[in-house]
């Protein structure tokens, strides 16, 4: 009786946005489609009586189990319903990952109220049930026995009157799975849990063992800005006609790349994405995780790197062998006022005067930041930084007008504009001594409601371009110019007419610096093209 309760609940009221999904998918205009769509409830309940019987088979942890199953699947139906996100892969890597700041961005009444509701509630029926043993062993087997051979009859008999629409909608709506609660919690932590072992057991591979760094005239130093939530559809330099980029549009030699894809749709994913020497099409996270990215070889070939960090997740292991700087802990008074422990992003550039001056040689600086991490948009930027209103000053974005969510995002960027204007200007003051530029580009962007999507994290191969086409910004001051013999005036034909993405990160870094690899390939480098003879 507690497996049957338990699988009866999450037919029903535990996938609420699953049901959700499928009454906007399905037709029902005869017979035979209203009895497929009554087969649905059927099968869901086939399925979770047998994901469910190994676990009422174990008397003393059944409960604790099926109750913890309950809770974090009240707490998916809530981000489910309210921001149309999917449970997979990396959105459980997201929630594992995700620390103590991230999480209270979250919280809200309506987030409380759903998992009381659909898990205190339930919890609490399924804790006072009677789940005693059912009599002697062999009657107890053949009761579970005769419970699975009944269930597993009844599966066949569906799955074979529908055939044929059970194939069609699983094949052209291949993201349903994402939505079977506790299905999909349980198969993707799993994967996830398997593959942070198995990259903790793997020894660390070296690349690019040959690589060797000319020296230029004078040292090179760049800082390179791993942005955070930024979509190229927002930023003027893109052609956005509202100015978000008030800075930068005003600075001379800026270079904006318009058609630039993100390596993925969460943080998790395409920051190692962006660093390593794997594109897109074949990147693994567990390989990514065991072996050296484009700041190893830059470190090892003599260049001073430097990881500066202010975003709620961390380097996600980018930055495990690099000279690190946590910037909250350090509690700048003026940056750090948010509730949430979280700051602003110019702590990135504080007191980075002394730590360039203590750089020998070339130099390559990596500032992570904030950025526009939702759905808190609006701690995200100061108040002299709220270029638009009305303003969406709360979590609850999908409530706010359009208007006032897309004005509390595009101040984000304005923010994001201004950290990189002052960047820029504190290079210029070492433009005498050294060659400078600076690089900007976002890990990817972000739904403000287009499709009733919110957030990021969508599966790539469904998701919006507004997650994945980020912007690329570079600045380079005319010494660099000169002495990496680049032609800007290629280089800015390129960036508005040619297609990029993460892929081109680490190549171009290596071309950059001038390291010569036998891991470099000169077609991933945007520079390549543009260098005079």
């Amino acid at each position: 009786m507690l497996v049957w309760c338990t699988a009866l609940f999450f037919t029903t009221l535990g996938n609420i946005a699953l049901w959700k999904t499928l009454w906007s998918l399905i037709d029902i205009h005869d017979l035979r489609s209203a009895l497929f769509f009554c087969s649905l409830p059927v099968l869901l309940l086939c399925l979770f009586n047998l994901l469910f019987t190994p676990i009422g088979m174990l008397p003393y942890v059944r409960k604790p189990v099926l109750a913890l199953l309950v809770f974090v699947s009240a707490a998916c139906t809530y981000f489910m319903l309210h921001y149309n996100v999917l449970i997979d892969r990396d959105m459980v890597q997201n929630a594992l990952e995700t620390n103590q700041a991230e999480m209270t961005s979250y919280l809200s009444l309506p987030l409380l109220l759903t998992v009381l509701l659909l898990g205190a509630l339930p919890t609490c029926v399924l804790l006072i049930m009677r789940s005693g043993n059912s009599g002697r062993p062999l009657r107890a087997a053949l009761v579970w026995l005769g419970n699975v051979l009944a269930t597993l009859m009844v599966l066949a008999a569906v799955s074979l009157a529908f055939y044929k629409e059970y194939s069609s909608l699983l094949r052209n709506n291949r993201y349903i799975r994402e939505q079977v609660l506790p299905m999909n919690v349980l198969r993707h932590t799993y994967g996830y849990l398997r593959s942070s072992y198995s990259a903790k057991a793997q020894p660390l591979r070296t690349i690019g063992e040959d690589a060797a760094r000319a020296p230029g005239e004078r040292p090179r130093l760049v800082i390179l800005v791993a942005g955070e939530t930024a979509r190229a559809k927002n930023f003027q330099l893109n052609g956005y006609p509202r100015p978000t980029n008030p800075q930068l549009s005003r600075k001379d030699g800026v270079i904006s790349f318009r058609d630039v894809a993100s390596c993925g749709t969460s943080t998790a994913v395409s920051l190692p994405c962006m660093f390593s020497q794997m594109p897109r099409s074949q990147y693994e996270g567990v390989a990514a995780a065991s072996e050296e990215n484009v700041l190893d070889i830059l470190q090892r070939t003599g260049a001073s790197v430097l990881w500066r960090d202010n975003n709620n997740g961390g380097c996600k292991g980018v930055c495990n062998r690099i000279p690190t700087d946590d910037m909250p802990p350090l509690k700048v008074p003026g940056l750090c006022v948010n509730k949430d422990g979280t700051c602003h992003d110019e702590i990135l550039l504080h007191q980075l005067d002394t730590r360039i001056a203590a750089m020998q040689g070339d130099g390559l600086i990596v500032l992570h930041q904030l950025g526009s991490h939702g759905p808190t948009y609006f701690e995200r930027y100061p108040a002299d930084s709220r270029a638009f209103s009305p303003t969406c000053d709360s979590n609850q974005i999908q409530k706010c007008s359009n208007e006032a969510l897309t004005n509390t995002y595009d101040n984000t960027l304005v923010y994001t504009d201004r950290l990189l204007g002052k960047a820029i200007d504190l290079l210029q003051t070492y433009s005498e001594q050294r060659d400078v530029a600076l690089i900007y580009v976002s890990d990817h962007g972000e739904s403000l409601g287009e499709r009733g999507l919110y957030l990021h994290g969508t599966p790539y191969f469904i998701a919006p371009r507004e997650q994945t086409q980020v912007p690329m910004v570079m600045w380079f001051s005319p010494g660099f110019a000169t002495h990496a013999r680049l032609d800007l005036a290629c280089l800015r034909h390129a960036a508005g007419t040619g297609s990029y993405s993460h892929d081109n990160l680490f190549h171009s870094l290596l071309g950059l610096f001038a390291i010569s690899s036998g891991i470099y390939q000169p077609g991933l480098d945007v520079f390549a093209g543009c260098r005079i003879p």
